[in-house]
């Protein structure tokens, strides 16, 4: 049981010590054998920052002690040594809820602006995760496949290639035609949105769909540029929001398969689960987006005006672990959350 909560700070050097079938009395269970494992910042103060205990099997003479910290959010950062007295032993050790606050930061970064660079720093926070049971395992293992197909997509390259052409195209519109690189880059990269539309999932297709929307008006306004009847500004704000949507839909399917991985593992770490939001699951209905929270799975939409909230609402309901759905909930939104309402959809 928890007495403290740690803090994150890397400054600070925490030790577990551990020791195999102390002798226990209580009131309740009378004299038995537990197992333990006691966290403590020696720098900062003697008491106990954390102690977790197990059952102590007779049967069993040997208890992995890793196992006993991966289970309550630590993990031993060098080999266990002897100390003193029966069966004690201490090791360095960290909090593992860092390395999930380390993902979900990571996740945020490549949601507001997708890069390769972005990419790899999901890559990175994934290779920092232990991994301790079948399940958790196989799940970080696909989000880290996900992230190496959105690493190593080919769509960065087009989409590089249209930037400097556009770029280009404004600074010197001065005698372009049709033939201008801008052209052709930018109509290629918006053909490479339709195919992954075809070619892609009702989710991932969705943000490929939306990057062939823009896409198709970029293209308008690179030949406007190029006819001499439209103006760079208005070709640089339609090539902004169709590098934002195309830089949304290439780590799309990495973002999802990331945030399952962060909530997989956070559960394996025996820590309390905080979910980030995700489109909802297949079925979802009227459901905008969910988030997994505890050992329960809450659903959100956002609601248009009418009666009985003016200005609309958020709606939520609880899916308890079993399945089964709780009542809808409603909160009502206030006249100023226009900006809000969008950019939570979007957003998803």
């Amino acid at each position: 049981m928890s007495t403290a909560v740690p803090t994150t700070d890397s400054a600070v050097r925490y030790f577990a010590e551990f020791q195999h079938g102390v002798q226990v009395t209580s009131p309740a269970e009378g004299a038995h054998r537990e197992n333990w494992v006691n966290i403590t910042a020696p720098r900062r103060s003697p008491d106990p920052v954390a102690r977790f205990t197990a059952p102590y099997i007779p049967d069993s003479r040997r208890i992995d002690h890793d196992d006993l910290l991966h289970t309550n959010g630590w993990r031993a950062l060098g080999p266990w040594e002897y100390i003193a007295g029966l069966n004690a032993y201490r090791a360095p050790v960290e909090p593992l809820r860092p390395l999930i606050t380390a993902g979900q930061s990571a996740v945020r970064a490549a949601e507001e602006h997708g890069s390769p660079e972005t990419v790899r720093g999901l890559d990175a926070v994934l290779c920092a995760l232990p991994l301790v049971d079948g399940r958790a395992d196989r799940i970080v293992h696909e989000a880290l496949r996900a992230v190496a197909r959105a690493e190593d997509a080919e769509e960065w390259e087009l989409l590089a290639d249209a930037e400097r052409a556009v770029s280009r195209l404004i600074q010197e519109p001065d005698g372009a035609t049709m033939k201008h690189p801008a052209v052709l880059a930018v109509a290629m990269l918006a053909t490479r949105c339709a195919v992954n539309d075809k070619e892609a999932g009702a989710g991932v297709g969705a943000t490929w769909n939306r990057g062939h929307m823009l896409g198709l008006e970029a293209l308008a306004a690179v030949t406007g540029v190029a006819c001499g009847y439209a103006t760079g500004q208005a070709l640089d704000n339609a090539m902004v929001a169709f590098s934002t949507a195309v830089r949304r839909a290439i780590p799309y399917a990495a973002l999802y398969a990331t945030r399952n991985a962060l909530v997989e593992a956070a559960g394996s770490y025996g820590l309390f689960v905080v979910g980030m939001r995700q489109p909802p699951s297949i079925g979802g209905g009227r459901w905008e987006w969910e988030r997994v929270i505890g050992g329960a799975l809450f659903q959100f939409e956002v609601t248009f005006p009418g009666q009985p909230h003016p200005y609309g609402s958020l709606a939520v309901r609880r899916v308890g672990a079993d399945g089964t759905p709780g009542p809808v909930r409603y909160f009502p939104l206030g006249p100023d959350e226009d900006n809000e309402r969008a950019a939570v959809r979007y957003r998803i």
